[in-house]
């Protein structure tokens, strides 16, 4: 068996083709798992998420130096 020009440029277009094949299914899922989903389990009809729900404003106490995020702190004299 002897490797020529075509045979090399087919399997480089096989490999080619299988990646491309893996990387589709991977970003399908990525995108299924990136859709909230409802009670009966459907997508279609589920609220899109908020992407700053991840985030959180801290704001530093002037009194005990703590970062809190506006909730109460449990010490005295803070006004958190």
């Amino acid at each position: 068996m002897v490797l020529s020009l075509p045979k090399i440029l087919g399997l480089f277009a096989l490999i080619w083709l299988v990646w491309m094949v893996f990387r589709f299914i991977e970003a399908r899922q990525k995108n299924r798992a990136d859709q909230p989903v409802d009670k009966n389990g459907d997508t279609a009809g589920a609220a899109k998420k908020d992407p700053n729900d991840a985030s959180v404003d801290l704001q530093e106490c002037t009194i005990c130096g703590a970062w809190v995020s506006g909730e109460t702190c449990d010490r005295e004299n803070c006004p958190y």
